[in-house]
């Protein structure tokens, strides 16, 4: 039996923290990671200020060196540091905050409703394109 993309979405956000987009909004001034893990030409549309890019087809592969780039404080351990995922609307980086949690990162989140619900709220983004 085939398994629908909703309802591996709705097994993710049920195993995972979500945070809202003014709780990630308060994260932008902190030493938080902020990922945006949409393919290249959305994040070149728009992405959130100060966020990095990291598609969620390489997560697996280079979030253990993008961590350690990014470390600000020596005394949190990478499995320790703040990190919020985000995307279109929050279905992938719902999938990416499980997968980083079977990783062993423990202080993960995804934001609910994604660049969309952030673009809503009229919040900052940044779009070099």
């Amino acid at each position: 039996m085939l398994t629908n993309p909703s309802d591996l979405v709705a097994v993710a956000k049920a195993t995972i923290k979500e945070c809202s987009i003014n709780e990630a909004h308060e994260c932008l001034s902190s030493d938080t990671l902020i990922i945006d893990i949409r393919e290249p030409q959305e994040f070149r549309k728009a992405h959130i200020p100060g966020s990095v890019h990291l598609p969620r087809g390489l997560l697996e592969f280079e979030i253990h060196g993008l961590v350690e780039k990014t470390r600000g404080d020596e005394n949190v351990a990478d499995a320790d540091r703040p990190i919020v995922l985000y995307c279109g609307t929050g279905g992938r980086s719902a999938l990416a905050a499980q997968c980083m949690q079977s990783m062993g990162y423990k202080n993960v989140v995804s934001m609910a409703g994604g660049i969309v619900a952030w673009v809503a709220a009229a919040l900052p983004t940044d779009s070099p394109d």
